[in-house]
């Protein structure tokens, strides 16, 4: 059974109760598979953030057997096998259309959307893992941009969530689609049918703010 964790960012690394969540979520550590949001270039940033994320994990006691970063520096069937191999496969941040578009590029999206492990999205990661990706000025993106995404939750996000300055298009768009906006160090976990919140979290849904996690 796939277990999906959305998370927005961990700027200051994993604190104890966060790590602990992900010892548990975590139980095979064999394989770890950072999949870039740009695979044909930026090699060295993307090599930069593979090995901070990597050590947030192992500073913490989690650590794999085997890691390696999927993007444009594998085939097509080197980089839709090591997804396909992997117990956990990191979603990174970036652009979210740009890391979409080489989800489907290289054929990962149905390799993740029947993946049994865990994937872990953090921001843009989290967005395409919705049926619906939301991209929002709000966010960050340069215009707004709704797409068919992964469909591996039924779920949209709006990551580095910040309570006091929602926006008018964050309001709007939740007329029609129930929004989460996590905060920086929140989790969402997606399982069995069943939702987790971890963190700050809020639910927004009819131009109404809720907040349902701290």
């Amino acid at each position: 059974m796939s277990t999906y964790i959305l998370t927005s960012n961990f700027p200051n690394g994993l604190k104890d109760e966060t790590a602990k969540l992900f010892q548990e979520k975590i139980t095979k550590r064999n394989r770890f598979a950072f999949v870039a949001s740009e695979f044909e270039k930026l090699h060295e940033k993307t090599d930069h953030y593979f090995r901070f994320f990597l050590n947030m994990f192992e500073e913490k006691g989690i650590h794999f057997e085997k890691d390696y970063v999927v993007d444009g520096r594998m085939t097509m069937e080197d980089a839709q096998r090591a997804v396909e191999t992997a117990d956990v496969v990191w979603l990174s941040g970036g652009d979210t259309p740009t890391e979409f578009g080489y989800l489907q590029k290289y054929g990962l999206d149905k390799i993740l959307k029947q993946h049994d492990g865990v994937i872990i999205g953090m921001s843009a990661g989290s967005i395409n893992m919705a049926d619906s990706a939301i991209c929002t000025l709000s966010c960050g993106h340069d215009r707004q941009q709704i797409y068919e995404a992964l469909g591996c939750v039924t779920i949209h996000v709006e990551p580095h969530f910040i309570r006091d300055g929602v926006s008018d298009e964050l309001l709007e768009l939740s007329k029609e689609y129930e929004i989460y906006g996590l905060c920086d160090e929140s989790i969402i976990v997606c399982s069995n049918d069943k939702m987790e919140f971890y963190g700050e979290i809020y639910r927004i849904t009819n131009g109404i703010i809720e907040q349902i996690s701290d």
